[in-house]
């Protein structure tokens, strides 16, 4: 068990963090000055989920769409720690997508307390540890090689898997709860 925390240094969850929060500090800039690509992603986003909360959708489907879309984009974040530098622009634009999205649906009211619910309890730590072992990555590329290197993949990896996948598998089933009793309270 703590062979999975091996490769989730503080340091780099902190640099985690500071990237993460440089790009949601961002958002509500980016959001008025409507940067078309920039919002592109985070308001198709907003428009499905704002879409699927008031339709009578099936609360499986809903589920896998939550759990699917957010742990393929931590996936592909902790894939770019293949490349120099990228996990510190994905953290960045991980921070500004969430950002939009909240600035959005809350119509800017209780921006940085919106991330203080069950569901961003979960999500952000797993979010910053994605982004601890994608920066932890890059440090392997900077100072490894061979199999000592390949070692640390799979141990990242697994860590991964067993640490934030999990955290994101909970937030899910807490916000399609979330999600299917505003429905029932709107009826």
């Amino acid at each position: 068990m703590s062979a999975l925390f091996l490769p989730v240094r503080l340091t780099l969850v902190l640099a985690g963090m500071v990237f993460f929060f440089v790009g949601y500090a961002a958002a509500p800039w980016v959001y008025h000055k409507n940067i078309k690509w920039l919002v592109a992603f985070p308001m198709w986003m907003s428009v499905k989920l704002e879409a699927w909360s008031k339709k009578k959708i099936n609360v499986y489907g809903l589920f896998l769409f939550i759990f699917g879309v957010n742990s393929i984009s931590l996936t592909i974040d902790l894939l770019s720690g293949y490349i120099l530098f990228l996990p510190v622009l994905f953290a960045a634009w991980t921070g500004l997508n969430i950002g939009v999205v909240t600035f959005h649906s809350l119509k800017g009211e209780f921006y940085f307390a919106a991330l203080l619910n069950p569901v961003a309890m979960l999500e952000l730590p797993a979010v910053f540890i994605t982004f601890a072992l994608a920066l932890g990555y890059n440090l392997q590329l900077l100072q490894g090689s061979g199999a000592e290197f390949s070692w640390k993949v799979n141990i990242y990896l697994h860590s991964y898997l067993w640490i934030a996948l999990p955290l994101l598998f909970i937030a899910a089933i807490i916000e399609t709860a979330f999600i299917h009793w505003a429905q029932k309270i709107q009826d």
